[in-house]
C-alpha cells in the first residue's frame, strides 16, 4: 500500500450466513491496526456494494477492500466500472474472504478470514482480465455484468438460483452439492446456439462454463487451466448424459478433470461467447444469477489490479 493511499472497506455484514456481523468488532479492530486511512462503508441491499464501491472511486479511494463472500466480491468488481468504462484503472481490489464459499480466494491463493488480513495493504498484484457479460435481466430488459472467476449456462444456473433461495447455513461446499444433486435430478438440458470467436456450435446441451478463475461452488476445481490475466476464457461445454453417468463422474467436476471426459466434454479458449436458446436459461455468474439467455460474453484484459498472494497466475 503506498503512502497517502486511501483504502474503503466495503462490508457486507450478512455474508457467512451472519457471522461477519457478529464478529464485526473484532474483524474492524484487526483492519484497523493493519491499515492507515481506511473508511468503512456497511452494503444494507443486493447490489449495495456496487453503489458504494462506485462511490467510493469517484471520491478518490485508491484501494477497495470486499469483506465477504463470492457474492459481495462480484458486486465489489462491478463496482470498478460505469457502464462500459473502468472509473480508476490505477485503483487495486484486495479480498478479506468471509463467505459461504470464498472461491475468488482459492483462485488468488488468499486464506480465508483474520488470515488473509496481510494481504490487504500488499502490493503484490494481477492485472487481472474480468468478463463482461450482458443478458436479459429478470425484469426483461437488458443487463449487463462483470464477472473476475466463472459464469455458468444452463444447468450451473439453476444450481445457483436454487441455492440463492435457500438457507447456507450448512457451509458451501454442502449447499452446493446438495442443490447440484436436486438441480441434476430436475434439470431438462437446453438446446443452444454457441459462437466462440469464430466457432459455431448447435447441440443439446447440459451445462456450458465460461471460465477466469479456476473454483467455484464452494471448492469445485471446474477450471484448472484458466488464469486471470492471459487474455482468454476456458470453455467447456457439457453435453447431455444420463443421471446415473453425471452421478459418478461428479468428482471430476470438483478436482479439475473435466477434460479425463472427451466424448461429453468440448474443450476451448476463446475471448469472445455469443450464446442463444428457443428456451428460458438461466445464468450464474460468480454465484449469482442476474438474468436468462440470449447473452454475449467478452474478454476485458487486465481490467483491474487485484491482490493476489501467488506469482504463478501466468501460463
Amino acid at each position: 500500500m503506498q503512502p497517502g493511499e486511501r483504502a474503503a472497506v466495503i462490508v457486507n455484514p450478512r455474508s457467512a450466513h451472519g457471522r461477519t456481523a457478529r464478529k464485526w468488532p473484532v474483524i474492524q479492530r484487526a483492519i484497523e491496526s493493519t491499515l492507515d486511512n481506511v473508511t468503512f462503508f456497511h452494503t444494507e441491499r443486493r447490489y449495495h456494494a456496487t453503489k458504494l464501491v462506485q462511490q467510493a472511486l469517484w471520491q478518490g479511494f485508491t484501494r477497495i477492500i470486499s469483506v465477504g463472500g463470492d457474492g459481495t466480491h462480484f458486486e465489489v468488481t462491478n463496482g470498478f466500472f460505469e457502464g462500459a468504462s473502468p472509473i480508476n484503472p490505477d485503483a487495486v481490489m484486495a479480498i478479506l474472504p468471509y463467505g459461504t464459499g470464498s472461491d475468488l480466494a482459492r483462485t488468488l491463493h488468499i486464506p480465508r478470514g483474520l488470515k488473509a488480513l496481510p494481504y490487504l495493504a500488499s502490493d503484490h498484484t494481477v492485472a487481472a482480465d474480468v468478463g463482461r457479460i450482458t443478458y436479459t435481466d429478470l425484469n426483461g430488459l437488458e443487463g449487463m455484468s462483470y464477472f473476475l472467476n466463472t459464469c455458468h449456462i444452463g444447468v450451473g444456473g439453476e444450481i445457483v438460483d436454487r441455492v440463492n433461495r435457500n438457507t447456507k447455513a450448512y457451509g458451501g461446499f454442502m449447499s452446493y452439492f446438495w442443490h447440484t444433486i436436486m438441480a441434476l435430478i430436475s434439470y431438462k438440458d437446453k438446446y443452444m446456439k454457441i459462437r466462440i470467436d469464430d466457432i459455431e456450435i448447435e447441440q443439446t446441451v447440459k451445462e456450458l462454463i465460461i471460465a477466469k478463475g479456476q473454483y467455484d461452488g464452494g471448492g469445485m476445481h471446474v477450471a484448472p487451466y484458466a488464469r486471470l490475466d492471459n487474455g482468454l476464457f476456458d470453455i467447456y461445454i457439457i453435453s447431455p448424459v444420463s443421471l446415473r453417468f453425471a452421478f459418478f463422474n461428479l468428482h471430476r467436476l470438483y478436482r479439475g478433470r473435466l477434460n479425463d471426459l472427451p466424448e461429453i466434454v468440448q474443450y476451448f479458449r476463446g475471448k469472445e461467447v455469443s450464446v442463444e436458446s428457443p428456451e428460458i436459461v438461466k445464468i450464474n455468474t460468480d454465484g449469482e444469477m442476474p438474468g436468462i439467455l440470449p447473452s454475449t460474453v467478452q474478454v476485458i484484459p487486465g481490467a483491474i489490479k487485484v491482490v493476489t498472494g501467488w506469482n504463478g497466475l501466468s501460463d
